[in-house]
């Protein structure tokens, strides 16, 4: 029977899989729609089903929830998203003088049916409510700014506590502002800061040193600085009030999985993991970490969702991806089906969805894939039903909390048009809870929670043991907070005896927290089995602030171990290994079995830092196999040591390359040119060059002889047209630090073909005097393809002297002044030289020909005119289709111009009238000659050593190879003629700009002002 049924679900998964093949895309649907109506529509993944938990009136705007250790169901209310409070006079709306209107609810599910039924308002008049973590009896609380502590002391169900922990918080819009408290294995609390950041003034410490007590420390001082939480998320340790920035920058949404790792969520990025700590960071102040997340799934447009609901987002250009990614979830229940545990799950209420991802470890972090084919977890065609975040129920069940409204969109990312569109706060009386549980389970009643706050600390201990981590996190969360010594003999008892590594490591922390983990119960932790328990042996070891040794010690233990991430706690804690006597310290080996991951490479470079040169000496003496990954170790750590360590060191680097052979196609060629390239890099940054390796007393003779040889044997190889491209860009890296190689780099310049390696000539050039080879490039700019051309360009703007040559051209006309982006163009008008300001003020200012002024002050008549989308759809298509794409009408060889949110009617005509007053250098147009007298025009497209492609109005695409080419030049010009409105009179004119404007309003999906 069992293999019937794993049949069974496989089948079943397929049909789900497969798009569309349980259901085509719906026909409009009338919403709203009643909560037991809303219920039919779900399309959810077949194993499962949904069932109704709560809805209006009991909830309204839900967007955080928990349950607290009675089974009662907190909940948030953002009852003023999304513009904040607002007053209704005479069926008109005012936002002044108005009361908040955020509340938070205590949900009851009384008889027992599973429907909770019964609603107590906690707290009210509160401001963008954005979260809520029970603690003692009551919730912490994120809102407004702050976060606060309530609590119902007298027993009516209301809060007649109500304390400000912290404040400071950004109160940007309410979609950005700090969220999810949420209680952690550690025993702090972790709040996602919104992404906007902050200064936090902590007000708890101040709170905790004058209440005293068991679990209280007396604050050493209360008027710490506030903490900066720029580009970081915050966390607290609830007891003490010792508070901090932590990595991480989450938008709204936060979560654990069973191991303690961290995960957050912002609008395009569905899964981020928190790799590295700031502990870490700030241990290796020297050490530039370029990320300290990684995302875990596809993200902005490499993600991809499946809604079944006419939804709609704000940027056409992103419809079919993630666009409002909130409310990341890590199921860790035992209710559903073991395929689910562990999987990823984040809501898009844009495309009223929730995805779900399978996720498993890969090195330090982690890798996902989406679980469908072409389907989501569960999505509507219902355009009210707004997920936005999911929770973890007392029963294993998974929980998902619906806004259920019209429009989820914040009015200050749409375009003016829709800012007071008059469905904005239709569904602000509604708001659903559901609830995810296996189709065919046994009993239609949850479970209820085996915790209750009536019980003493050694009925609490046993429920560590859950395999569902609510009823593990909860008894933990309950044990912190009694901090009850008395509950020790219990705990340790139970991390002596459980299989469980969860529990095992739940217990560390929670002996950690009452009294501290003791040596022989961090030894046991650490020849534990299971690798997570062993790692969190480290993260305990860690903690204790007072014996900063005891975590070397203990990450030291996990050398040799093969997972890989406790290799990447280890790699993370300058600890030296003991090896043979005699031989050199290897973390460098350790790392290099590791290159190919980045994360292994930053965490040695940050606990290596002091010993980096020691370390990337034994890895070039070891002349172990080349690898891409050995390569980048090389680089990455060559670079910082020339930027941080002394230059004797340096050259003790470049040195152990020097026994080997530096002619260019020897074994160890390679290493060395990326090594002189990494070192060189890192003193060019503090204004150092690789000659100072050979200045007195570092043997100047012998180092300068082996610099000389490397230069001269780079530069044979650049020039060498008989090797790769690849081994040819690897020559140019090295000879662009030496000023001798300037003739070699201008012939690569001026003579190669190969795109790719003049792009790498140009940009070494930049650093160089060769104000002779500019010249030469500026003055053939117009022949050049517009990736040259940019190189071009942002080389000559590199200095003073190269920007006079660009004026010069601009002033001549042989270089349009619509050839360079706006951010060029903004360079030269606000630079630091008077004289090149008042020049650029003068070429610019004069750039547009009088006629198009003229032309446009004609038509300004046009913008007072009503125009037609559907007139201007025919219009558009008749004049504007061979080269623009809007919608289903037209070809897109010109710039997409149809995401015009935030183009004004008045843009759109001056964009028409004057299409070369500012030009994508992409778009730029060609004229082509060929040897046989044929010509051509259009856009650059590709282009190869040996063919071009053009593509021509109408999509024509033209490629032609480059033996066959008599001239190829830059118009410096849009493709779009001026004069197009000759043809195109005045109303006709609002028509077409109406229909550019508004052409996703046609169908009445999104009603506007």
């Amino acid at each position: 029977m069992r293999g019937f049924w794993s049949f069974l679900y496989f089948a079943t998964l397929f049909l789900f899989a497969a798009p569309h093949a349980l259901c085509q895309q719906p026909a409009d649907m009338k919403s709203p729609l009643s909560p037991e109506e809303s219920l039919k529509h779900f399309q959810l993944d077949p194993l499962l089903s949904i069932e109704l938990v709560a809805a209006e009136p009991q909830v309204v705007d839900p967007v955080a929830m928990r349950f607290d250790e009675d089974g009662r169901l907190w909940v948030a209310e953002m009852r003023d998203y999304p513009l904040g409070p607002i007053k209704k006079t005479d069926g008109k709306r005012t936002e002044q003088d108005a009361e908040p209107l955020s509340q938070i609810k205590i949900l009851e599910d009384k008889d027992g049916d599973g429907r909770f039924e019964t609603a107590t308002v906690f707290a009210d008049k509160l401001l963008f409510v954005t979260g809520l973590q029970p603690w003692k009896g009551g919730v912490i609380v994120t809102l407004s700014g702050k976060v606060a502590y309530m609590k119902d002391t007298d027993g009516d169900g209301k809060a007649d506590v109500n304390e400000t922990w912290f404040t400071g918080f950004s109160e940007a819009n309410s979609q950005l502002r700090a969220n999810h408290p949420t209680f952690a294995l550690d025993n702090h609390i972790y709040i996602a800061n919104g992404l906007r950041g902050g200064m936090v003034v902590n007000h708890l410490k101040k709170l905790r040193g004058q209440e005293g007590g068991v679990g209280f420390q007396p604050a050493q001082k209360t008027d710490d600085a506030p903490i900066n939480l720029s580009g970081m998320d915050f966390r607290f340790d609830p007891l003490t009030g010792e508070a901090e920035a932590v990595s991480g920058n989450g938008q709204f949404g936060l979560c654990f999985d069973d191991w303690g790792n961290r995960f957050v969520c912002s609008n395009r990025n569905p899964c981020q993991h928190v790799v590295i700590e700031n502990r870490y960071l700030k241990k290796a102040p020297t050490v530039a970490i370029p990320s300290v997340v990684q995302d875990v799934a596809a993200f902005a447009e490499n993600s991809r969702i499946y809604p079944i609901s006419k939804f709609w987002t704000t940027s056409n250009l992103h419809e079919g991806q993630f666009t409002a990614a909130c409310g990341v979830f890590i199921y860790r229940g035992d209710l559903l089906p073991r395929e689910f545990r562990g999987n990823v799950f984040t809501c898009d209420p844009t495309g009223n969805l929730i995805h779900r991802e399978i996720m498993e470890a890969k090195g330090a972090t982690f890798t996902s894939q989406p679980a469908y084919d072409g389907k989501e977890f569960l999505a509507s065609p219902d355009t009210w039903f707004r997920p936005v975040g999911m929770e973890l129920g007392p029963d294993g069940a998974l929980y998902v909390i619906d806004m259920y409204r019209a429009v989820i969109e914040h009015p200050e990312w749409v375009p003016d048009e829709l800012k007071n569109r008059p469905d904005e706060r239709l569904g602000d009386d509604r708001g659903r809870i559901y609830r995810i549980v296996p189709k065919n389970r046994k009993t239609s009643v949850p479970a209820v929670s085996k915790l209750a706050s009536r019980l003493t600390a050694k009925d609490i201990v046993p429920s560590l043991q859950s395999q569902n981590a609510w009823q593990r996190e909860t008894a933990h969360r309950l044990l912190v907070e009694r901090n009850e010594d008395e509950s020790s003999a219990a705990i340790a008892k139970l991390f002596e005896n459980s299989a469980s590594p969860q529990t095992v490591v739940h217990c560390l922390w929670l002996l950690s927290h009452l009294g501290g983990a003791s040596d022989e119960q961090l030894d046991a932790a650490l020849a534990h089995r299971e690798a997570q328990v062993r790692r969190h042996s480290v993260l305990v070891a860690e903690s204790d602030a007072k014996d900063l040794e005891k975590a070397k010690r203990y990450a030291k233990g996990l050398h040799g171990h093969p997972d890989e991430a406790g290799q990447f706690l280890f790699l993370l804690h300058p600890s030296e290994i003991p090896v043979p006597e005699g031989k050199t310290t290897r973390i460098g080996d350790i790392v290099l079995s590791h290159a190919d991951d980045p994360w292994m490479r930053r965490a040695a470079l940050l606990g290596s830092s002091e010993r980096v040169s020691t370390e990337l000496i034994g890895i070039l003496e070891g002349r172990s196999r080349h690898t891409a990954g050995k390569s980048l170790l090389i680089q990455e750590w060559g670079v910082y040591a020339g930027a941080t360590r002394p230059v004797a060191e340096c050259r003790e680097i470049v040195a152990a390359e020097g026994g080997f052979p530096v002619s260019y196609d020897s074994k160890y060629a390679f290493e060395l040119r990326v090594l002189l390239d990494a070192i060189a890099t890192g003193l060019e940054r503090r204004k150092l060059t690789l000659s100072a390796l050979a200045t007195k007393p570092n043997n100047d003779k012998q180092i300068q002889e082996f610099l000389t040889q490397a230069r001269e044997g780079s530069e044979a190889l650049a020039a060498d047209t008989t090797q790769t491209v690849e081994l040819r860009t690897e020559a140019i890296s090295v000879i662009r630090h030496f000023e001798k190689s300037l003739k070699v780099l201008e012939a690569l310049v001026l003579s190669e073909s190969d795109q790719n390696l003049r792009l790498k000539a140009i940009s070494a050039l930049q650093s160089m005097s060769a104000e002779g080879t500019w010249q030469k490039l500026v003055s053939r700019f117009s022949s050049e393809s517009p990736v040259i051309r940019q190189a071009i360009l942002d080389g000559v703007l590199q200095r003073p002297e190269r920007i006079s040559l660009l004026l010069d051209s601009l002033d001549s006309g042989s270089i349009k002044p619509t050839e360079l982006d706006p951010v060029q163009t903004a360079r030269l008008l606000k630079h630091g030289d008077a004289k090149i300001r008042e020049r650029a003020e003068k070429i610019f200012g004069s750039a547009t020909p009088a006629d198009r002024k003229q032309a446009l002050a004609d038509y300004q008549a046009v913008l007072t005119m009503t125009g037609d989308a559907k007139r201007g759809q025919v219009s558009f298509a008749k004049n504007c289709a061979t080269c623009h794409k809007i919608g289903e009408t037209g070809v897109n060889v010109a710039p997409d111009i149809s995401d015009s949110r935030t183009k004004t009617p008045a843009q759109i005509l001056a964009d028409i009238i004057q299409p070369n007053r500012a030009i994508d250098a992409n778009y730029v147009g060609y004229n082509l000659l060929l040897t046989d007298g044929t010509t051509a025009a259009g856009i650059l497209t590709s282009e190869t050593s040996t063919s071009i492609t053009l593509k021509a109005a109408g999509a024509k695409v033209i490629t032609v190879t480059r033996s066959e080419i008599e001239q190829l030049k830059s118009t410096g010009v849009s493709l779009m003629p001026d004069g197009l409105e000759k043809t195109i009179p005045p109303q006709e004119m609002a028509d077409v700009i109406a229909f550019i404007k508004n052409w996703r309003y046609l169908d009445g999906r999104v009603p506007i002002k």
